[in-house]
């Protein structure tokens, strides 16, 4: 069984987003057991429906589906877990129940660094 994979991400733009989402994506394809966590300026967007903002036009000539429908399908297919930090949630000015169900879980820094400790992690 492969160790877990733990990808933090903050990153401000859609940059920082994609690449997240397609290396979790990836992993997870391969069999990982994924958990992207999202913080700051990329939780805000989710949470808001803004996660997809900020797509360069060739995104879309590059065939490059939503971000927000590619997480979707491997939350659902492949197993990959969206989390957050609900200290994280409380900061960024947002409601606790509308990330709770947004989000697969609400999940204490100590319990994503446990994960991290049994695995790998990234940072985007």
């Amino acid at each position: 069984m492969s160790q877990p994979l733990v990808i933090f991400l903050s990153g401000d733009d859609w940059a920082a987003r994609h690449q997240a989402v397609m290396v979790a994506v990836t992993a997870a394809s391969l069999g990982d057991q994924v958990t992207l966590v999202l913080a700051h300026r990329p939780l805000q967007a989710l949470l808001q429906g803004r996660f997809d903002e900020g797509a360069p036009p060739a995104a879309a000539g590059a065939g490059i589906p939503p971000l927000l429908e590619t997480l979707g399908e491997a939350r659902r297919e492949l197993g990959l877990r969206l989390v957050a930090c609900e200290t994280t949630v409380r900061l960024a000015g947002l409601e606790v129940e509308v990330a709770r169900a947004a989000l697969d879980e609400l999940e204490p820094l100590t319990s994503q660094l446990r994960r991290v400790q049994a695995g790998r992690a990234l940072a985007f």
